[in-house]
């Protein structure tokens, strides 16, 4: 066979083309393509090596041609399989569904082999026998069966579009076999495989660009000089028409390779665009206020984290299940789910145990999908007639929820994925198992503080019930040794006795009532008070004891204070007790030291701030002045509870109290108490006859 130098150009550019798609392979820093994900694709990297194979098929049929080796024989059959082989591996690359499972048959395994033997019969013997002429048209016939099956299989193209093709070039094939024109068949079946592979690019990439605009039209006019050269003359396929018809490859080459590094720039935007999604995604929930939670979750604790992981995240619907004290699940939380089938989780999540998972779980039903994330299959834990089952909600993916020992706590279920079409990245689940390590800790720790709590307040009992059992000992020892007496001595003294008895009593009822009443400041009828009016009604209530005291009250209350919604009372009795502790602080100062009560009250965002400063000694233990039965005072002075009081009443009111040393000497105490928004400030420089609303101080 004469060799054909004037396909050298075309074998040289191509020859390097080929090196770059090895390199290009061999970085192998590619992306998946974003295409309906079947489970079956493949990765970019092994599409991009049977890219490289076809276009070493070429490369080889055209130096066969150029060198003159493709004389009938091994040669021609070599060249011809080249010819077929090419575009079905690009064909292959776009559509690699199985033929069979067991074994594991590729259709275009099934498909090729047939074609390859088919060149093979042909290439050593152009005018078969009988038996040659039977191989061929089983093969063929072989080949028209697996094309035919393998276009019922939907992947990128409609099936109506691939049979229409398959019986086409299928049944031409056919007739021409029967004719014994087997180079037309192979031209028809190049074509086919070519014209079916440029469908596919336009299917599977969907956008156009340069690269996919070189590679589909380069692909379609390649085919059409192969299926025209066995009917046109030699002389028009040597022209320089023809000729130049043999840069298409070059030219579809160079398009294949453009389209790889556009898929490369894309999935870097993309892996960009995910990271940045990502990190919104991370400070959105970042932002969430998870706040301490009971064992026994209450419904809708946890709508909000929902509704912010349904808008953030790429899933539409969410639930939050956890744990209760008595160790079943409840629905917590959910967003994006009708009413009904938040009922039915419920009842799903009420009536499922650990085993039941863990049972789940040994019998494969939860797949592992990204990181944490699982997909479950809820069918073995669906009940006869569930109404899950009924919306077919049989499936979903989750994350679990567990403390850092690793003990569940509880889920979090998500389904409604958006663009499904993409699989989920580690960028997507992330930001989710961030969350749900933030959920597992913050029980984790809710459950530890309560403990403390616990026995904090176990704690606080016992010292509480040791003042109580301190202070009620004498005069119950008082009351015995003077009832003893009663019984033993004579009339005379009865009437003092007596006395005694009655003084010790009342005071043992009165440390019974301030416990009762430290246990829980009542809940008086509340109404809008003037801080102003209630300190000058005090100051005129102490102006007879601060004057026999020598101590100087100074008031300093600006012309507009807000008001504040509370019990007039007792609000009264927790100025009254404040001023009347700086007072007996005072009283223990030393001579020579100026004796000064201030009380400044001041607007502050949201509340009203009083503060009640005097220059006595200041507080032994500022920490503890608020602890029950912790006073510095003299036995009899005091049972240490004044304070304690005033701490429940404020705490009680939804404001603050705390005391402080001042410098060089002296003390305050500061009390926050919550403004009322409902109505303006108003004027304390009122008369005192002004009528007041009732219960309004």
């Amino acid at each position: 066979m004469k060799p054909d130098l004037y396909r050298i150009p075309t074998l040289a550019l191509l020859s390097v083309l080929v090196a770059v798609f090895g390199a290009l392979w061999l970085e192998g820093h590619t992306q998946p393509l974003r295409v309906e994900d079947t489970g079956e694709a493949p990765t970019a990297r092994r599409r991009l090596l049977l890219w490289l194979l076809g276009w070493t098929f070429v490369v080889l049929r055209l130096a066969l041609q150029v060198s003159g080796w493709a004389a009938p024989g091994l040669g021609q059959a070599t060249a011809q399989a080249c010819m077929e082989l090419a575009p079905l591996l690009f064909l292959g690359s776009l559509a690699p569904q199985y033929l069979s499972r067991k074994p594991p048959i590729l259709y275009v395994v099934a498909f090729g082999l047939p074609i390859i033997v088919y060149c093979a019969v042909i290439g050593f013997d152009p005018h078969p026998g009988a038996w040659g002429r039977a191989i061929i048209g089983l093969c063929t016939l072989t080949a028209i069966a697996v094309a035919a099956r393998w276009s019922l299989y939907r992947y990128l193209l409609p099936k109506w579009l691939s049979l229409l093709i398959v019986a086409l070039v299928g049944g031409a094939a056919g007739g021409f076999t029967l004719r014994q024109h087997y180079e037309i068949v192979g031209a028809l079946a190049h074509s086919g495989m070519l014209l079916m592979s440029a469908l596919l690019f336009l299917a599977a990439f969907r956008r156009w660009t340069a690269g996919l605009l070189f590679t589909v039209g380069g692909l379609l006019l390649w085919s059409i000089p192969a299926l025209i050269e066995p009917f046109v003359p030699e002389f028009v396929i040597s022209s320089p028409y023809a000729r130049a018809l043999n840069l298409i490859k070059v030219i579809t080459a160079v398009g294949m390779i453009v389209l790889v590094l556009e898929e490369e720039i894309a999935s870097n935007q993309a892996a960009q665009q995910r990271d940045r999604r990502a990190r919104r995604e991370l400070e959105r929930y970042a932002g969430l206020p998870l706040a301490a939670s009971p064992l026994d979750e209450e419904a809708h604790q946890y709508d909000a984290v929902c509704a912010v992981v349904a808008e953030a995240s790429r899933f539409s619907q969410v639930a939050v299940f956890m744990r209760t004290i008595d160790g079943s699940f409840r629905l917590c939380g959910r967003s994006g789910m009708s009413g009904a089938l938040e009922g039915a989780l419920d009842a799903l999540a009420r009536r499922t145990s650990e085993e039941n998972l863990q049972e789940a779980a040994r019998r494969n039903y939860f797949t592992p999908v990204v990181g944490n994330l699982t997909l479950l299959d809820l069918t073995p834990l669906l009940a006869p007639g569930d109404e899950l089952g009924q919306m077919n909600f049989r499936r979903a993916h989750g994350l679990a929820v567990t403390t850092r020992g690793g003990q569940l706590q509880g889920a979090i279920l998500l389904a409604g994925l958006r663009n499904p079409e993409q699989p989920l990245a580690t960028e997507d689940v992330l930001p989710l198992e961030l969350l749900v390590a933030r959920l597992g800790a913050g029980r984790e720790h809710n459950g530890l503080l309560r403990r403390v709590m616990q026995s904090e307040r176990l704690a606080g009992l016992g010292q509480l019930a040791g003042g109580v059992a301190h202070e009620l000992n004498n005069p119950l020892q008082a009351v015995t040794g003077f009832a003893q007496l009663l019984a033993e001595g004579d009339s005379h003294a009865v009437q003092e006795h007596a006395g005694v008895i009655l003084s010790e009593a009342r005071r043992m009822k009165q440390i019974i009532e301030s416990l009762m009443r430290f246990r829980h400041a009542e809940s008086a009828r509340r109404a809008v008070v003037s801080v102003g009016l209630l300190l000058r009604d005090i100051e005129k209530l102490l102006h007879h004891d601060l004057e026999k005291a020598r101590i100087r009250l100074e008031l300093t209350i600006p012309s507009q204070v807000a008001r504040v919604k509370a019990d007039g009372e007792q609000i009264r009795q927790v100025f009254l007790q404040v001023m009347r502790n700086a007072m007996a602080s005072l009283a223990e100062a030393p001579e020579g030291v100026e004796r000064r009560l201030l009380v400044e009250v001041a607007n502050i965002p949201r509340a009203v701030e009083i503060m009640f400063s005097d220059s006595g000694p200041g507080f032994a233990e500022p920490g503890r002045a608020f602890d029950p039965f912790f006073t510095t005072r003299n036995p009899g002075e005091g049972v240490g509870l004044g304070l304690s009081i005033c701490y429940a009443i404020v705490r009680e009111h939804g404001g603050e109290i705390s005391a402080v040393n001042l410098h060089p000497r002296g003390a305050a105490v500061v009390i926050e108490l919550p403004a009322f928004t409902g109505e303006p400030a108003v004027t304390e420089e009122m008369s005192e006859s002004e009528e007041r609303a009732p219960g309004e101080v």
